[in-house]
């Protein structure tokens, strides 16, 4: 045969592959990933109670423990709760951000995440939600802020319930941007870095008189919110991204803001 000229591939042996053995997944890894393909299209309707064990086994042909730890893994992310009994039986559950805050406080607190770590994310968002909501919602987002700032100077002699305000006023910020995605991931952290915000406030009102700086950081609330309703974008980023900046060095004074983040502990006792 006349060589065209194209590269020859020469087949290696079978000792060239690499050691790599597949993992074949369990049957009731298998029924469960389908029931929960199910669960997140919607074809199977959050409330509605789930089939029967036993219809369960026809339709995937598994034996019964086969479907109980299929149950288990799905009650476990969450997305069924299984109640025991002659009357017990599995209704679904749609996904929440509080599963997935779990895991990822888990990760977080496993590689030392602290809470200045966090608030870093929100000193690195912040300014930017701010200049959205100066441009597109300065109709609408400064009443949700209002209303949070209202809540501060209730708090405002309670350190534990001042902090968790103060953490949520900067979580409203992005959420009040209108953008799903950026929004969940805030959300997740806000849930891990609320509580903890709130203990580093209870903490540095016991080291240091933090009276000024919680009345110091309402009224830049204020201000922005202001900012954001007249619509001065580039005055509000500025604004926002020096009070951040001030926080960050406050921090710096408080000690368990440094420290790394602790699920287990309610940090209120």
């Amino acid at each position: 045969m006349k060589d065209n000229g194209a590269e020859r591939v020469t087949a290696k042996p079978a000792s060239a592959l690499r050691n790599n053995q597949v993992r074949v997944p369990k049957a009731a890894e298998l029924v469960s990933r389908e029931l929960r393909k199910q669960i997140v299209r919607g074809e199977l309707k959050e409330g509605a109670t789930l089939f029967s064990e036993t219809e369960l086994m026809q339709h995937f042909g598994v034996s019964r423990p086969t479907l109980r730890e299929a149950l288990r893994i799905l009650e476990s992310e969450g997305l069924i709760s299984v109640s025991r009994g002659a009357r017990g039986g599995a209704v679904i559950c749609g996904p929440t951000v509080e599963v997935a805050t779990r895991y990822i406080s888990l990760l977080l607190q496993v590689n030392g995440t602290t809470l200045a770590d966090i608030h870093r994310v929100h000193m690195l968002l912040g300014p930017a939600a701010v200049r959205l909501l100066a441009e597109k919602y300065r109709s609408t987002a400064p009443a949700v802020l209002r209303a949070c700032l209202a809540e501060g100077y209730d708090k405002l002699d309670d350190d534990f319930e001042y902090g968790i305000v103060a953490a949520q006023f900067r979580s409203k910020l992005i959420e009040l941007t209108n953008l799903p995605p950026l929004a969940m991931v805030t959300n997740i952290l806000s849930s891990i870095f609320e509580t903890g915000w709130a203990s580093a406030t209870v903490a540095a009102g016991r080291l240091v008189d933090n009276s000024q700086d919680k009345r110091r950081g309402l009224r830049s609330m204020k201000k922005l919110i202001d900012l954001i309703e007249s619509g001065d974008a580039d005055a509000a980023e500025k604004h926002w991204l020096r009070h951040t900046e001030y926080v960050q060095k406050t921090m710096s004074n408080w000690l368990p803001a440094t420290a790394v983040i602790d699920i287990l502990d309610d940090h209120k006792n």
